[in-house]
């Protein structure tokens, strides 16, 4: 009985601990500074790896990618596409901030890969977000690309 009364205590000492960490700033995701580190992104598939977009820089593709993005995009990522929308932060994992500049970094494939497979056909864990491959053609998940492209970090 003095052992399992030894063995519950230490438990309740080692939860009490790691909370303590976890709510001093002990939560390995978080750097000194605070800020959130960068996401782990999943390669990109061979097939997508190599492609590049013929619209980047090109402002009435960027201007229709706008438009596009607006009527098919904005509910979860936001109208300043940062992931800060209601919807977007009441899904589970929330949607993303396309501004992030680790993002903003990836290729032009990994983009079309993630707009067309969605989260469910790119086999991203737990993403709900929907595949656009049949809603939108090549050319306008490429102008959307674009517009992305075209806005700064954050």
């Amino acid at each position: 009985m003095k052992a399992l009364n030894l063995s519950l205590l230490a438990l309740t000492l080692a939860g009490a601990g790691a909370f303590f960490v976890a709510g001093c700033g002990g939560n390995a995701s978080r750097p000194a500074n605070g800020q959130p580190t960068a996401k782990a992104r999943p390669e990109t598939p061979a097939d997508f790896k190599d492609k590049k977009n013929a619209l980047a820089g090109n402002a009435d593709a960027i201007k229709a990618g706008e438009g596009l993005y607006k009527s098919q995009c904005v509910t979860c990522h936001g109208a300043e596409a940062d992931g800060d929308s209601g919807a977007g932060k009441a899904l589970s994992p929330p949607a993303g901030n396309l501004r992030a500049a680790d993002l903003q970094a990836m290729s032009d494939g990994y983009w079309f890969w993630r707009v067309s497979k969605g989260g469910v056909g790119a086999n991203i864990s737990g993403s709900v977000m929907q595949a656009f491959e049949t809603t939108l053609s090549e050319e306008q998940r490429w102008q959307v690309i674009a517009y992305l492209r075209s806005l700064p970090a954050k």
